[in-house]
């Protein structure tokens, strides 16, 4: 069942002419969104303004079912040179691993004439996986969400660590509050390189870091560990190394535990560790 708005419903009520489109909306995982529609014109709807211009999007068909399944939508998307995300070709970003993490809603455009728009509704959202690319194609394969109901019950589990995401809905901080701006200031490959940044060991290990200027302009990766002497380690390697000059936001990381949550991010009051409670491995 797709939910459609009062004023969707009353025109479609009073009138059996409509114009249809497809309406993208990709957010990556430091939140940045981009917005398309799949017309010959830009749409104005809900306050944002979706594109016309940039990559071409073109999905497989979606179905409903009554039961209780997981559906997937297959998306080709066909770009070039000039389409780019913070100064980074589409291609070249998903090359860097920039789509991991994102999520696509795709919605469906009710129009009373072209252009002018009556609602839309959300027909399909999930994360992105980018299964295959090449040439000026890459392939998406979108899950719904109800992939997501696959997870352990119940859902209050009891751990060692604060079950909450750093910087998400329980967490409760704001990830801009903590942003260090910094350099690279030499180059050590694809996998690390020695920054500007002076803070104490570890200070941004299990953060992360995202490029704003340079060919990884607009890609980020997770750091593996940092050290006060400005050195940073990835988890995983980009697609090339970053050039001495290039820019960056660093954001630090959390292990989660009481005595790092209350000394680095001041947020005991959130923290919901229990480490007084035996692990269901312990033997007594």
């Amino acid at each position: 069942m797709k939910d459609a708005s009062p004023e969707v419903i009353a025109y479609l009520n009073q009138n059996n002419k409509f114009y249809l489109c497809d309406l993208y909306e990709i957010t990556l995982a430091d939140g940045t969104v981009f917005r398309y529609a799949d017309y010959d014109r830009p749409i104005v709807w809900n306050g944002h303004t979706w594109l016309c211009t940039g990559p071409v999007f073109e999905r497989g068909k979606t179905s409903m079912s009554g039961k209780i399944t997981v559906d997937s939508l297959s998306v080709t998307v066909t770009t070039d040179a000039n389409d780019k995300i913070d100064g980074v070709t589409w291609m070249n970003l998903a090359h860097n691993g920039g789509f991991r993490g994102a999520t696509l809603k795709l919605y469906r455009c009710i129009m009373s004439s072209p252009g002018i728009v009556v609602g839309a509704m959300l027909w399909f959202p999930g994360p992105i996986s980018v299964g295959q690319g090449g040439g000026m194609e890459m392939g998406w394969n979108v899950k719904s969400r109800m992939s997501k109901a696959n997870i352990d019950y119940p859902f209050r589990l009891y751990y060692p660590t604060c079950p909450y995401v750093l910087y998400g809905d329980g967490c409760g901080l704001s990830r801009d509050d903590f942003a260090v701006s910094g350099t690279v200031t030499a180059a050590g490959g694809v996998a690390a390189f020695m920054s500007s940044l002076r803070r104490e060991d570890g200070y941004f290990d299990q953060g992360y870091v995202k490029f704003t200027t340079g060919d990884l302009a607009g890609v980020a990766g997770p750091v593996k560990y940092s050290t006060a002497a400005g050195a940073i380690s990835m988890l995983s390697g980009f697609g090339k190394a970053p050039a001495v000059g290039d820019a960056f936001i660093a954001y630090p990381g959390c292990d989660r535990t009481p005595a790092i949550c209350a000394s680095k991010f001041g947020n005991w009051s959130k923290n919901r560790a229990t480490p007084y409670i035996p692990l269901k491995e312990t033997v007594l």
